[in-house]
């Protein structure tokens, strides 16, 4: 050798920050003509286990002492090497074998064919951290000359192999970190100073409906009911990230990609860069829908069970009386004679007894404990009867029922009860438009579902009841008993379906039925 000094490619490859392995890789090609270099390896040191593990490995022939071999360092000669930081020349392998005849991996290197060896510690901010290995077929082939040279070596080894290292260890925190995104039940979104997402994790795909190849970049409005993005409600919750750092609790309504409505639990916070500034936010969206119907449910059973108690005394306390009294009033005004005054009030006496009757009904309907009769039922025909049967009512002059369905959509359904449910919707739809207009019935199916849409262009529901609409007794109409939707969401969910209604003042409103296509094993 004719000098310590490392030749600049060797030493521009140590800097370059490629991977190890192919530093090691390099240093293999180009150290031939500086050190015997048949075999270069390195082994990593575990401070907790006290163990030498075989990280990498290159050699011009066949390898038998390879990656992953594990020896405890306690008791071998590596350990003085550590110990004082001085590289181990071995020019005669097969005689140190004897001396060490405990030495797996010593025999191991002798049957790939080496003969001389020299090991130099590898050390990272004054911590051993593992052992570079030289290797030659000849005996003798080392000096203290090279051992100069690879201390040189050895130190930008440490470097490259440290930042390894961290880059790993980034490299696995990073995928740690992915992972929890990844598989979080909630939605993970994250969202840039646009309001643009540019994070869609699984979760966020199962709540809505959309695969993260379809959202990124879009803008975060897409999953803001339309009323809400009009009241300025994004603009509000970003307002309040900007200025507090976070938001906490934030219940509001998103949109899936199927147009479901589900009430969502937001925390969000503010994402800085190095510099302090705000560039974005992380968003935590919790589907409350299910809790909230929980709660729901919980309070329609409370009222269910009230209600049936009433039901009975009803039909003994009122039903009869009423048959008595509807019977007296039409023999009443059968004996005034025509274009008498009183005539007419004798029968508005007695539209108002039928009116209490069909009270009694609803309430008896709605209270009273049953079970769908599934049978194969065809959607469009009880529509089309439906439609029929209220554009030929008397008072629905002027209204137009239009059909936006395939020629059939076949279901397992009780055809009675669904009747019942599109009559009572068809009436509703009718009576928001009193001048007249066009009620759609749009009807399709899809995933295993059937899903209906009753769409009017009426007055619209104010937002303040419409978290009412299904509760019993509950109605918008002077003249109604308050019963219709409650006894429609009873059917849908007998059904195992369900029916959502979403309304805007001046806009009209929309109900929308989902319902199974089939029942394996029934309702």
């Amino acid at each position: 050798m004719k000098d310590s000094h490392l030749p600049r490619e060797i030493v521009e490859d140590l800097n370059a920050g490629r991977d190890f392995r192919e530093i090691v890789e390099g240093l293999h090609a180009r150290l031939q003509h500086q050190v015997p270099c048949n075999r270069l390896a390195v082994a990593l040191y575990d401070r907790a286990t006290d163990r030498l593990t075989l990280h990498t490995c290159k050699s011009d022939g066949p390898i038998v002492l390879k990656e992953g071999f594990s020896a405890a360092l306690k008791g071998s000669s590596l350990e003085e090497v550590l110990r004082t930081g001085e590289p181990r020349i071995i020019n005669d392998l097969e005689d140190y074998l004897k001396t060490k005849p405990a030495s797996a991996s010593t025999a191991m290197v002798l049957k790939e064919g080496m003969k001389s060896s020299l090991s130099l510690p590898l050390v990272a901010r004054g911590t051993p951290i593992g052992v570079l290995f030289f290797s030659a077929r000849a005996r003798s082939a080392y000096t203290p000359a090279h051992a100069a040279l690879t201390k040189l070596v050895a130190g930008h080894i440490s470097i490259a192999l440290e930042r390894s290292m961290l880059l790993d260890e980034l490299r696995t925190n990073k995928e740690f970190l992915e992972t929890i995104l990844q598989t979080s039940a909630d939605a993970i979104i994250v969202i840039d100073m646009d309001d643009r997402i540019r994070q869609w994790n699984r979760g966020a795909e199962r709540m809505f409906g959309w695969p993260s190849h379809e959202m990124v970049g879009r803008p975060y409005d897409i999953l803001v009911p339309k009323r809400l993005v009009e009241r300025g409600e994004p603009a509000r919750l970003r307002e309040l990230v900007t200025r507090d750092g976070f938001v906490t609790g934030y219940e509001t309504e998103h949109l899936t990609r199927d147009g479901r409505h589900v009430i969502v639990n937001i925390t969000a916070t503010a994402i800085h860069d190095r510099n302090g500034r705000i560039v974005g936010r992380s968003t935590i969206v919790r589907d409350m829908t299910g809790l909230r119907r929980m709660q729901e449910e919980l309070a329609r059973s409370q009222s269910l069970a009230a209600v049936g108690e009433l039901a009975a005394s009803v039909a003994h306390e009122i039903k009869n009386p009423l048959a008595g009294i509807s019977g007296a009033i039409q023999v009443i005004v059968e004996s005034i004679p025509a274009g008498d005054a009183r005539r007419e009030i004798a029968a508005e006496i007695l539209a108002q007894i039928h009116r209490l009757d069909d009270t009694v009904r609803d309430l008896l309907v709605f209270a009273k404990p049953w079970k769908p009769d599934l049978q194969p039922t065809d959607l469009v025909d009880l529509i089309e009867r439906v439609a029929g049967q209220v554009r030929n009512e008397p008072n629905r002059k002027g209204l137009l029922v239009r059909r936006e369905t395939p020629a059939s959509i076949p279901l397992d359904g009780d055809a009675r009860l669904l009747q019942e449910v599109l009559l009572n919707l068809l009436h509703n739809a009718a009576d928001a438009m009193p001048s007249g207009g066009c009620v759609r019935v749009v009807g399709e199916a899809m995933d295993g579902h059937v899903i209906l849409r009753v769409i009017d262009t009426g007055a619209g529901i104010p937002p303040e009841q419409q978290a009412r609409l299904f509760r019993p007794f509950f109605t918008t109409k002077t003249r109604g008993t308050g019963l219709g939707l409650a006894i429609s969401k009873k059917i849908i969910e007998g059904h195992g379906g369900r029916i959502d209604i979403d309304s805007e003042v001046g806009r009209g409103t929309e109900v929308r039925i989902v319902l199974p296509k089939e029942h394996r094993h029934g309702p």
